[in-house]
């Protein structure tokens, strides 16, 4: 399923509004509602959903009760599935344009350094394993984001592709089904393949498996994602931050790994 089959409950905005603050005040002035953005200044052609990723939105969204969703979850984690490849992926009808800067990211609020990709998930692969995790990512300039990595399996694995002079590939993905982005969101003690856990939930819901289709770099991405992009994240490092996090406080200045993106989407 599509990202863009779940907004139908949503609240369509045509007036012009600006990546810069003006989507991030259209949502704060609504109170939290689901919202569709059709005009967007500085990306013209595109659109942009805010909001969505509530419980209860979600829940509505995959067809289950908020009182089922952690019962769900666990049923997913132990049962894994297997995901199916598909040659036609509709994530790549998008004209290739490999500027960060025409996407509808937006710049939510005045004290983050800048626009930033929030709501995306990393998918990396590296010496046989697979993470797919949430990062948030700074855009830096047309083709570079410096993504804050906490201490977990892709830091781990980024550190020690590091020790070895090497990069890691990855994929950065956009606006894929809520179930990929549930088992994203899910904290494992041990390496688990993310997209086996999105399979299970994806047949369990939908009664379809989950389709991935193949990017240039190698890495598999969900065939249905809005928006995909490729490339490696880099030995070097940059300043990342300030940035509002989700708690409403305000992060400070780290030096970050560097993103190198080679094709999107």
């Amino acid at each position: 399923m599509a990202l863009r089959d779940l907004l139908s409950h949503a609240r369509v905005i045509s007036e012009p509004v600006s990546v810069l603050h003006g989507m991030f005040e259209e949502s704060k002035s609504s109170g939290g509602e689901l919202l569709l953005f059709e005009n967007i200044i500085e990306s013209p052609g595109h659109r942009a959903v805010l909001n969505l990723l509530t419980r209860e939105r979600l829940c509505a969204a995959i067809g289950i009760e908020p009182e089922e969703f952690i019962d769900s979850l666990a049923w997913a984690m132990n049962n894994p599935g297997s995901p199916e490849f598909v040659d036609f992926a509709p994530c790549l009808e998008v004209s290739p344009d490999l500027d960060l800067n025409n996407l509808p990211i937006p710049h939510h609020y005045p004290e983050d350094r800048g626009r930033y990709m929030s709501a995306s998930i990393v998918i990396a692969e590296y010496n046989g394993i697979r993470n797919v995790s949430f990062h948030r990512q700074f855009i830096r300039d047309r083709n570079h984001v410096v993504a804050r990595l906490v201490p977990r399996h892709l830091r781990t694995m980024v550190d020690e592709a590091r020790k070895l002079g090497e990069e890691v590939p990855i994929a950065i993905v956009n606006g894929p089904d809520p179930v990929v982005l549930l088992a994203a969101a899910m904290s494992f003690d041990e390496n688990i393949d993310e997209l086996t856990i999105a399979d299970s939930l994806h047949r369990k819901l939908y009664g379809t498996p989950l389709g991935l289709h193949r990017l240039p770099n190698g890495i598999p991405v969900p065939a249905d994602s809005e928006y995909v992009m490729w490339g490696v994240i880099t030995s070097d490092d940059d300043e990342e931050g300030p940035y509002v996090d989700i708690t409403g406080t305000l992060d400070g200045i780290r030096h970050e790994p560097v993103i190198r993106i080679e094709g999107l989407s």
